[in-house]
């Protein structure tokens, strides 16, 4: 044996494995740069405000910017084929406009076509069933030909396999949607996740009876990217400086996602979405959180 030979391996491999090792520490520095101890002396101060912290708090502290969304909406004429099993979509400016292959011009002329009619919403019926699109990102389905009985008791997988049948092949990328929560103790509340965030506004709430979907809202916006990031405050972080209105109660998740930022009117302050500190309550009770100051958002 050459043992010159196999001590250069060695020292190779060696190399080799501390880099690797070296790479993996790095990381878990970064992506844990928290200390438990920190953690643990957050929980006790919060505690002593009668905060109850039933949840892991994340330790995720990176660069995070605004959420951008593409200029795509939902493609109607696929979710009225799909819900409807109609093939064609009854509006005749569609139709034309999808002949003409001009996406643009479809848009522009059905939110002309919307306003000369002072026309809100579009509803489309078909052996009783009915979807209403309220806009471009938002419709509702109904169907009526089931027994308006409630069930809750469908686990969120069977759930999501008919949602999965419902919007295959509509553009909705309904493998990224992921269970929520249940709301009012019947509603299945399905929402987007693009890699590790949660995509608040980009929902599917969903009402059951024992045969199939009773009923659904889906609200949809394809993502275009996420801009690039500023520095954030952790969790933990927020928890504290917010110490003065979070007090007695007990906090069962906190959530990293994106959120529209609502002003009084009702309009929005931005097209885009900011990164948001998502803290859910025992009372079911939602409040969101900039996460670059802290500062708690109007979602009204």
């Amino acid at each position: 044996m050459d043992w010159s030979k196999a001590k250069s391996i060695l020292i190779v491999i060696f190399v080799i494995l501390n880099l690797f090792l070296a790479g993996v520490i790095i990381k878990l520095a970064n992506d844990e740069g928290i200390s438990q101890d920190t953690i643990e002396n957050a929980k006790k101060a919060l505690l002593n405000r009668g905060v109850i912290v039933n949840s892991e708090i994340p330790l995720y502290n990176k660069k995070i910017g605004t959420l951008v969304y593409g200029d795509e909406s939902i493609n109607k004429k696929r979710i009225v084929k799909n819900f409807l099993g109609q093939e064609e979509y009854i509006k005749e400016e569609l139709t034309e406009d999808l002949e003409e292959g001009s996406k643009e011009n479809l848009k522009e002329d059905l939110e002309e076509s919307a306003k000369e009619k002072n026309m809100s919403q579009e509803i489309i019926e078909k052996d009783g069933k009915e979807i209403i699109f309220k806009d471009n990102d938002n419709f509702i389905y109904k169907n009526k030909n089931l027994s308006y009985i409630i069930s809750a008791d469908k686990s969120s997988g069977e759930v999501l396999d008919s949602l999965k049948k419902l919007f295959k092949g509509t553009g909705v990328p309904i493998n990224q949607f992921v269970f929520d929560k249940m709301e009012n103790g019947d509603t299945y509340i399905f929402r987007q996740k693009h890699n590790e965030f949660w995509i608040f506004e980009n929902y599917i709430s969903v009402l059951m009876s024992k045969e199939d979907v009773l009923q659904l809202e889906c609200r949809y916006r394809k993502i275009d990217g996420i801009e690039q990031g500023s520095d954030i405050l952790t969790a933990h972080q927020v928890l504290i400086k917010n110490h003065d209105s979070i007090k007695d109660i007990e906090i069962v998740a906190i959530d990293l996602g994106f959120k529209e930022i609502a002003v009084q009117n009702g309009a929005r302050e931005t097209t885009d979405d900011i990164p948001v500190w998502r803290i859910r309550t025992s009372g079911d009770e939602e409040v969101f959180y900039r996460v670059y100051d802290g500062e708690k958002i109007n979602t009204q």
